[in-house]
């Protein structure tokens, strides 16, 4: 894990939060990576669906 700060982290993304908006940040960004590892869940990489797709040849229509 990173040695910055969150608010380091914010910064760096070119975020300009409030200072007391920043708790609430941290805790949201938090809540979604916990959301996130739940959803993910440890899995095989050979369970994952396919990200391509097969075209099928196009016809060729008749002349005329």
């Amino acid at each position: 894990m990173s040695d910055r700060t969150f608010e380091a982290r914010v910064r760096a993304t070119g975020l300009t939060p409030k200072p007391d908006d920043m708790p609430k940040l941290e805790a949201l960004v938090k809540d979604l990576d916990r959301a996130a590892a739940l959803v993910r869940g440890p899995h095989s990489y050979a369970l994952e669906p396919l990200s391509a797709f097969r075209l099928r040849p196009a016809e060729i229509a008749p002349a005329g």
